[in-house]
């Protein structure tokens, strides 16, 4: 079973480094580590409509309405996070998410009810898919390549390894399901973040 000690000690002995036997160490590597993890699960969460990380929920409606160009807006989820959102329930639903400074993120909409697919924010590595922890473990090896080995060349490497890694998995990932859902997934990378 992963976990975030063993995605990062892998990610260093993929860099020719030490394993670290927890984030909090005392060590240039471990507060690396520690630096990098967050940004680089997220990053990798973002990237793909992972089928262990998809999620629905009904939004809440905000009592205040947006400035102009649409109708209504909704509060987006936060337990689990909302890191991205795939789509309304429908798909032809017109839809644009904001950052409003009295309100965090939200979903703007001329729908007067906002049912979403989104992807949350996993924290625990436990739930990961297999594929994604070697995603995920390439990613930090690129994150950590350079602060830890000065090597741009070593750099270079990592991130062809992540890209294959990512490819792969995003190919296995987006079999599983029925047809409707495949269609849906590969639509759905095609869209902007």
């Amino acid at each position: 079973m992963a976990t975030e000690v063993s995605i990062c000690s892998n990610a260093l002995r993929k860099l020719g480094d030490d394993p670290i036997t927890s984030l909090t160490d005392d060590t240039e590597r471990a507060r690396l580590c520690n630096s990098f993890y967050e940004s680089s699960r997220d990053s990798c969460l973002r990237s793909h409509p992972w089928n262990f990380a998809i999620t629905r929920a009904t939004l809440a409606q905000l009592s205040t309405t947006p400035a102009y160009g649409f109708s209504y807006q909704y509060a987006l989820p936060t337990d689990p996070y909302c890191l991205r959102v795939l789509e309304m329930e429908y798909q032809d639903y017109i839809f644009k998410i904001e950052n409003l400074a009295e309100q965090g993120r939200v979903l703007l909409t001329d729908e007067g009810e906002a049912k979403i697919i989104y992807i949350a924010r996993v924290t625990d590595p436990s739930l990961f898919d297999s594929m994604f922890v070697d995603v995920l473990t390439a990613k930090l090896a690129v994150d950590l390549a350079y602060p830890i080995t000065n090597s741009t060349t070593l750099q270079a490497q990592m991130q062809k390894l992540f890209e294959r890694k990512l490819s792969e998995a995003r190919s296995l990932d987006s079999t599983e399901g029925s047809t409707d859902s495949l269609i849906s997934t590969v639509f759905t990378d095609f869209r902007a973040p």
